[in-house]
């Protein structure tokens, strides 16, 4: 992530058209590379042996190379009195001494009216040390000479490098002031955290998300660069020191030159006593890379690196061209409502791409009074949000209001400020001041009776934020207040305020007992607690009768009923029984005439099948007849379960004995177990045999 992150510092200087005027100090006391002891003797190592600042100087110096961005070095002096040491180039940063003093003052100055005077958009501190100033005494003192306030319209970024908890503890104070935002203090341990905390800060404060990683000798790195994209940029840096590399970035034009490289050692020549080593190889290199991209399409791009070389860290940054913008009102008052409206602008127009807004993890928020607003996208490429000021500016001060618009590889900001002055004036008028919903009986569902509240009279109930909350409960009702859709207030420019109307609404559930609560009513009263003497409770009476049960529950009664009835009708089909299909009859008017006698089917005689709540029958009558009435038959065999039959009707039914040739009278008890198959029987002069 170290290198990858110090590439996008140039995202940001190209934006727009615009560029950066970057303005580092670095420190170069001996305790950054040479050994020292203390009074006692006690040997500290150098912070820094690889020179790791350097390097990541030098790549900051070969990104901005040709390009619209200004990087200007400043070194400490051999004393406080000594002019900072600038350095401007790569030779230069390399041939930077290392001093005999850790001095702050000249070199803050001098960085603090380079920044104040330049005309470039946009401008970045870039402070690191590992020391404490021998020429300040004071904290206090170094944001004043730097000229940080909200006035002064740069950036921040200060890096510390600290060899133990002592030391750090000594330092910390010096360096928090310098640091615009809490955010924009790093601490760091190893000096091969140095370039990565650089880049990641660097990176930030520019405007710019990079990709990082890592490539092995024979690997690349394939990435597509999506459309508003007018800047590829890739830092690429030795993971270890060792000999130089030669990586290789291709686009859609093909190979891409790189704009700078080299190493971080000492001009020919230079050793240092107490570090005999620091300036002999190996070293660590870099190589640097920027190609412009067309905006209006997507390109595929490959870093790639050799086999044979060490391993490299590398950085990609895609630089787009949009900017964002910020609108807030020049003033406004404690706890009335503002309208925030941000956008970006591509070319110098409002940029409004939906398929942009909704990939790689876009966000748009507001940071304003130490809190994040989130903005909502209203269309048309506007981001709003409604922001409520808690305290008025501090001893005067604007409040500023920042933007930021992040994705992935990109983070935009803009910055306005605000006067915020102290509290409106503020009275509440409900019109009407009580509120009677009437009186109703209950019904099966929900009833709902409601009212508006009309808050048009009020002092400033427009312009400052208010709740409508239900007072008082009642079990089987509630009571609920809303803002009335489309009631809010113009004030003017476009800007809409507060709702001035509400719904109140009581709303009583189904098969309710009897309702008459009291104490219910609707407080009306501002969000911000400084209002709250000003809070107006709205008296609301209500009166419902109770349901009554038939209403109430008629229907499931019905409901039953119709259950029931359309059961007892599917019953009266379905439960009675039918004759075995196969049941025959023979009928004769004697028995040597029933061997010629036709078998009749059971069914198929009237009455033979099942009727509604009726059982197939078999109905006979005097004349050998099959009837339909059994009123008129003198024989009735009706069908069982399961085939089965019974006699209903057989006064003096009489059954032929086979084995004795005798006729007997068949028992009452037997006639409901109905015929015996290939049995003869006879009643009257009728013979009768059933299969």
């Amino acid at each position: 992530m170290t290198l990858a992150q110090l590439v996008l510092p140039l995202l940001l200087s190209g934006a727009a058209g615009g560029g950066n005027e970057i303005v580092l100090i670095l420190d170069n006391s001996c305790s950054m590379g040479v050994e020292s002891r203390d009074d006692k003797g006690r040997r500290y190592p150098p912070n820094d042996p690889e020179r790791a600042a350097v390097l990541g100087t030098l790549i900051v110096e070969g990104l901005a190379r040709g390009s619209a961005d200004r990087v200007g070095v400043l070194a400490f002096g051999d004393s406080e009195r000594d002019p900072p040491r600038p350095a401007q180039g790569a030779d230069a940063i390399r041939a930077l001494p290392y001093s005999q003093g850790t001095f702050f003052k000249r070199p803050l100055e001098e960085a603090g009216n380079r920044l104040r005077s330049s005309a470039l958009p946009n401008r970045l501190f870039l402070f690191f040390t590992d020391g404490v100033p021998q020429d300040l005494k004071d904290p206090s003192e170094g944001p004043r000479t730097l000229g940080i306030s909200e006035a002064a319209d740069f950036e921040t970024l200060v890096i510390g490098l600290f060899g133990s908890d002592e030391s750090r503890q000594m330092g910390e104070p010096f360096l928090r002031p310098l640091a615009r935002n809490p955010q924009d203090l790093v601490f760091v341990q190893k000096p091969r955290e140095v370039i990565d905390a650089f880049t990641r800060g660097y990176a930030r404060v520019l405007g710019s998300r990079p990709e990082t990683g890592s490539l092995s000798p024979g690997e690349s790195k394939t990435f597509e660069v999506g459309k508003y994209v007018v800047e590829v940029l890739v830092a690429t840096a030795s993971a270890a020191p060792g000999p130089a590399y030669a990586a290789k970035l291709e686009g859609p034009q093909g190979d891409v030159p790189a704009q700078a490289s080299g190493d971080n050692g000492c001009p020919p020549g230079v050793r240092y006593g107490g570090a005999p080593k620091l300036c002999q190889p190996p070293h660590r290199h870099y190589q640097v890379f920027r190609a412009p991209n067309s905006p209006d399409q997507r390109s595929r791009w490959t870093l790639s690196l050799p086999k044979g070389s060490g391993a490299i860290d590398y950085g990609l940054i895609l630089r787009y061209d949009l900017e964002a913008s910020l609108a807030v009102p020049a003033t406004t008052r404690v706890g009335e409502t503002v309208r925030l409206d941000a956008r970006m602008l591509f070319r110098g127009k409002t940029f409004d791409d939906e398929t942009f807004f909704q990939a790689d993890g876009f966000a748009a928020v507001a940071t304003i009074e130490g809190q994040e607003v989130p903005l909502r996208h209203e269309g048309g490429g506007r981001f709003v949000a409604d922001w409520t000021p808690s305290r008025p500016s501090v001893e005067g001060t604007p409040t500023p209001v920042q933007v930021t618009f992040r994705n992935a590889w990109m983070e935009q900001r803009a910055r306005r400020t605000m006067q915020v002055e102290g509290f409106l004036d503020f009275a509440l008028v409900p019109d009407p001041a009580s509120l009677d919903l009437g009186q109703w009986r209950g019904e099966r569902s929900e009833t709902r009776r409601c009212s508006t509240v009309d808050l048009s009279r009020s002092t400033n109930a427009d312009r400052i934020p208010i709740t409508c909350t239900a007072q008082g409960a009642v079990e089987g009702g509630l009571l609920s207040c809303t803002p009335v859709a489309g009631s809010e207030a113009d004030l003017g420019n476009g800007r809409k305020g507060q709702p001035l109307k509400y719904e109140i609404c009581f709303v009583a559930q189904g098969c309710c007992g009897q309702l008459a609560p009291p104490g219910l009513g609707v407080l009306f009263s501002a969000t911000h607690p400084h209002y709250a003497a000003a809070a107006v409770t709205v008296p609301t009476l209500v009166k419902v009768d109770e349901t009554g049960w038939l209403r109430c529950w008629w229907p499931w009664l019905s409901l039953a009923a119709g259950m029931l009835g359309f059961g007892w009708v599917v019953m009266g089909f379905v439960r009675p029984h039918d004759f075995d299909p196969a049941a025959s009859v023979y009928v004769a008017g004697s028995e040597v005439g029933l061997k010629r006698a036709s078998a009749l089917t059971l069914r198929e005689t009237p009455g033979g099948t099942r009727g509604f709540y009726r059982n197939a029958r078999m109905c006979l009558n005097a004349g050998g007849d099959f009837v339909r009435s059994p009123r008129a038959a003198v024989l009735v065999l009706e069908a069982g379960p399961g085939g089965s039959t019974r006699f209903v009707t057989a006064a003096g039914l009489e059954r032929k004995v086979q084995r004795t040739g005798k006729w007997e009278p068949v028992p009452a008890e037997e006639l409901s177990l109905g015929y015996t198959p290939n049995g003869v029987y006879r009643i009257g002069n009728l013979y009768m045999k059933w299969s």
